[in-house]
């Protein structure tokens, strides 16, 4: 994942101009290394910054220049750098920003401000999240306990309700992917078997999605939450620990039931596989397999739930619709990720495998069975943490 040079010349160009509104000279920083940004595709810097002018140091500072998503406006911004400052406050590994010479802790630097928003956002190091290995059982119940802490910290966010659009509550989320999966449907490139499992899923996501939604009336307790709480967006110390070293990527911050959160992050972690090819300094973004024939994980779910129930105890009546919550996220997790490549099919080189994607899709029809089986069972485990 080596990025072209004519890449690298537009990062180092783009991060010249950036840098100067926080009067930082030439010599005081340079580039380090890179991560992937929006879409997977534009590579964002990390930069050592020394005031001396010695940015070779070791213990040189390191900054990740971020530019904010162009369909996020300024109120945003301010929502979500409050958002985190508490949570860092509050002991999570939630980087800050670092402020400028004025003070401001952002800079615009085009006339369209959501196209030119840049922070610089303390590094905070870490190895990406395997299924697989000696720190993955740790890391997973790291990850659900330190969500359950998220969630209880930001019960005591003083902030105004930052809602989302009704256009992305979750069962208009749902309805968007469900949506896409039935656009696949009509690709005739992907074969017909293909086609008609995924026209299969769709419609009974249509019919689950509609059902969850009802059950999930606004009766549950809610918060800001992270928005995208995964394993792409945390890393995790390289010991037997598995603690989590940093949670990133708050682009998707907003009020919503933690229900919602809980079942999208167990979907994750616990439903889809995460591997890092050898050599990858970042966990890829792209397909991310099924772990079991049908549903989740038990062993794993189990764990997750148990962690996450030590910190955050469900309210009443709130662990029963823990599968509800599951099947209004499935489509928007399948999308991006076990089906991803049928799905985005566009956006994927070469031709697709039938016969590992037709896996996939069996996968996702057993995916309803497996919840009605054990919706029982995962709401025992959350409450009885």
């Amino acid at each position: 994942m080596q990025p072209r040079p004519a890449a690298l010349d537009a990062m180092q160009d783009e991060a010249r101009v950036a840098l100067a509104a926080w009067e930082l000279d030439a010599g005081a920083w340079r580039i380090t290394s890179y991560v992937p940004g929006m879409q997977g595709a534009i590579l964002r810097p990390i930069i050592a910054i020394s005031q001396e002018g010695n940015p070779d140091r070791p213990d040189a500072p390191r900054y990740l220049l971020r530019r904010q998503t162009p369909d996020l406006t300024e109120d945003d911004l301010h929502f979500r750098q409050a958002f985190m400052r508490h949570l860092a406050d509050a002991g999570l590994p939630v980087p800050t920003p670092l402020p400028r010479p004025d003070g401001h802790t952002y800079a615009i630097l085009a006339e369209d401000a959501a196209n030119g928003v840049y922070e610089l956002q303390r590094w905070l190091p870490g190895q990406p999240f395997e299924t697989e290995g000696p720190t993955a059982s740790a890391g997973l119940s790291e990850a659900a306990r330190t969500l359950g802490m998220l969630h209880q910290a930001s019960a005591e966010f003083s902030w105004g309700q930052h809602h989302w659009p009704a256009e992305r509550a979750p069962l208009a989320l749902a309805q968007t992917y469900t949506d896409l999966i039935h656009a696949a449907a009509d690709e005739s490139s992907l074969g017909q078997p293909v086609c008609d499992g995924l026209l299969r899923l769709a419609d009974a996501c249509d019919e689950r999605c509609e059902l969850a939604a009802v059950a999930l009336s606004p009766r549950f307790p809610a918060l800001h939450i992270h928005g995208d709480y995964q394993p792409h967006h945390l890393a995790f110390a390289p010991d037997a620990s598995g603690q989590v070293t940093a949670i990133v990527d708050f682009d998707a911050a907003h009020w919503e039931q933690r229900l919602i959160e809980l079942a999208y992050s167990l979907l994750f972690f616990t439903g889809v596989r995460w591997e890092r090819p050898e050599g990858e300094k970042f966990q890829p973004t792209g397909v991310t397999p099924p772990l079991v024939d049908d549903g989740l994980d038990v062993v794993r779910a189990h764990s997750f739930l148990a962690a996450y129930g030590q910190e955050a105890p469900p309210d009443v009546g709130e662990a029963d619709a823990l599968a509800d919550a599951l099947a209004l996220v499935f489509p928007i997790v399948f999308a991006n990720g076990a089906g991803e490549d049928m799905v985005f099919h566009a956006d994927y080189e070469g031709e697709l495998d039938e016969e590992d994607a037709l896996a996939r899709l069996a996968w996702a029809d057993r995916f309803w069975l497996w919840l009605d089986r054990y919706r029982g069972t995962l709401a025992e485990v959350w409450a009885g943490a």
